[in-house]
């Protein structure tokens, strides 16, 4: 309780506070053009050039870097990094080629081959980096990222895994708080590179980043609004995370003072306060862990042990509740192991033993590699990519079971006992069915059929087939 009401007093103090202009502003800013393998792209350079010479009119100490293969990219973040240590306001900004792997997203250097999806870790340079260099910044920091161009590198990319997800434009993402990432367009869209000298995106920050003492989030709004009116509503910005409850200006308003180092001390407090203020109602432990690294020493580390303490007992209690609990994924899960005759039994969303018993046995004809636990859209989407019957079926004494009548969701009810005695007694139309076992032929046509990979142990169950 005491904790509690020195955070409320000290809070309120932020109310009285007069705008600053914080003294140290820095930014890094990349346009990358000159692809080796692909097409040259006309504006990133340009974009990048007009950035850096805004940021620098409105105060920014930017360092400016164009056409960066791998290791420069690299370099000029860590460079960087080290630069924005304890500053108030960073600013990243790159111009070029993005690509989302696996919602995992990645900035493309100059000298990259991309000649599968594996390559893309080792040669593109993942977004968490460029969140790295900011790490120790104390204050405001903005990531701008004019990358989600069409492509051209995932036409000709082979796929390791048929499973892999390849996305178009970027991922949607939770940056650590007092972070603001914006996107050219919103997640799994693409972006306009543009006629003129400008990408629509770049052209829109221009021209509102400079308008003195308009706040942030007002800015990308305007953004945002500049950019559908230029595209005709078919690229829509977008902006993730969130920033202390306060006015931030990029451009600071008309005749605002500068920060003293006499101040410092009393902003990094305010700094502190105000980040707080920003997360401590937030339903997930990332942003209260990211406090506690930030501040191990700081005014509400009790509360965020303890506020993380009562999240994570939450989500145990969600956890051991979730077996009994109806899933429409998990529903959905259960027709498609129907379909393919593995019979998970009533699709009614519950994963329980049977469900998961039918999805063992899938994976083991199949040849594929899935979690058990839990339902997964990486399991729904291996089960709708199979085109015929995986599970074998299972002959019984005097029963007749065809292929196409696997017990599931959406398929003829069984036969009664007088339908199978008249369905097995010859007639003059139709001779005595015979059956016989499969052959490893017979097998290998089924395995193609159902996309089984070599070695997976698919023929290790034969079926008995009646003709």
């Amino acid at each position: 309780m005491r904790l509690f009401n020195i955070a409320l007093a000290v809070i309120a103090l932020i109310g009285g506070l007069e705008v600053a202009w914080a003294e140290k502003r820095v930014a890094l800013v990349i346009g990358n053009s000159s692809y080796q393998r692909v097409a040259r792209l006309p504006n990133p350079n340009n974009d990048a050039a007009d950035m850096a010479a805004l940021l620098s009119k409105v105060g920014f100490k930017v360092s400016r870097k164009m056409d960066l293969d791998h290791t420069a990219f690299r370099k000029a973040l860590q460079e960087f990094g080290r630069e924005a240590e304890g500053a108030d306001f960073a600013i990243i900004f790159f111009a070029g080629h993005g690509v989302e792997v696996e919602n995992r997203n990645f900035l493309v250097p100059t000298d990259v081959s991309l000649n599968a999806d594996s390559d893309v870790e080792f040669e593109a340079i993942p977004l968490d980096l460029v969140m790295n260099a900011l790490s120790r910044v104390s204050g405001v920091r903005v990531v701008l990222l004019d990358a989600c161009r069409d492509n051209p590198f995932i036409a000709a990319m082979q796929r390791s895994n048929a499973t892999r997800s390849i996305g178009r434009g970027l991922a949607a993402i939770e940056p650590a708080a007092g972070t603001l990432v914006g996107y050219a367009a919103k997640e799994g869209t693409t972006a306009f590179d543009g006629a003129g000298r400008n990408s629509p995106y770049t052209a829109g920050l221009l021209a509102h980043l400079g308008e003195p003492g308009v706040d942030i989030q007002f800015v990308f709004r305007k953004v945002r609004d500049t950019v559908l009116a230029a595209t005709g509503g078919k690229q829509e910005p977008f902006t993730y995370g969130s920033l202390p409850g306060r006015e931030i200006f990029i451009a600071p308003p008309r005749g605002a003072t500068a920060v003293s180092p006499a101040n410092n001390s009393r902003d990094a407090s305010l700094t502190e306060i105000e980040l707080w203020t920003s997360i401590r109602g937030f339903k997930s432990s990332g942003a209260l862990k990211d406090y506690l690294q930030r501040y191990p020493d700081g005014l509400f580390v009790a509360l965020a042990r303890l506020q993380i303490q009562q999240l994570e007992n939450a989500d145990h209690q969600s956890d051991a509740g979730q077996e009994d609990a109806p899933n429409e994924l998990a529903k959905r899960i259960q027709r498609e192991l129907g379909r393919v005759g593995c019979n998970p039994g009533n699709p009614d969303g519950i994963w329980g033993g049977r469900t998961r018993e039918a999805l063992r046995r899938f994976a083991r004809h199949s040849g594929a590699e899935i979690d058990m636990a839990k339902p997964t859209t990486i399991a729904l989407k291996i089960l709708e990519g199979s085109t015929a019957r995986v599970c074998p079926v299972v002959a019984r004494p005097n029963s007749i079971q065809e292929p196409g009548h696997a017990n599931g969701p959406n398929t003829r009810p069984r036969p009664t006992t007088e339908q199978k005695r008249a369905a097995a007694a010859p007639s003059a139309s139709r001779p005595a069915r015979v059956c016989r076992a499969e052959t490893h032929d017979d097998c290998r046509v089924r395995a193609r059929a159902a996309g089984a990979r070599r070695g997976s142990g698919f023929c290790r169950d034969r079926i008995t087939i009646c003709e």
